[in-house]
């Protein structure tokens, strides 16, 4: 893993509607998919950052794309398996971090080609 995906992931964690002017997009496995296989082709990275307790999902976990840029897209879940069963093909997990923030649960990055 290298120093830029730790920063992604300290960066990427999730802030309040009110600080970002994002409205969460809840989207299903299938947009995901598409989603997440757009990302790809035009960021040099991509990740999905797992998160919990959203504001717009309080007691969930919410898988958020991240690219250079927080999107609004999320997939929520109840469980970790739950999330883990809609995540794209093709993501590899991050070890978890010291300077992660503790609502970051873990954090997915699209494999290199």
């Amino acid at each position: 893993m290298c120093a830029d995906d730790c920063q992604l992931a300290a960066i990427a964690a999730p802030a309040p509607e009110e600080a970002t002017g994002l409205s969460d997009q809840i989207i299903d496995a299938v947009m995901a998919r598409s989603i997440q296989a757009d990302a790809v082709r035009t960021h040099p990275l991509a990740a999905r950052v797992i998160v919990r307790d959203q504001i717009d999902c309080p007691g969930k976990l919410v898988a958020r794309l991240v690219t250079d840029v927080l999107t609004p897209y999320v997939l929520p879940a109840d469980t970790l398996a739950g999330l883990h069963a809609q995540l794209p093909p093709g993501l590899v997990r991050l070890e978890r971090q010291p300077p992660d923030p503790p609502k970051i649960v873990e954090t997915w990055v699209a494999a290199p080609a």
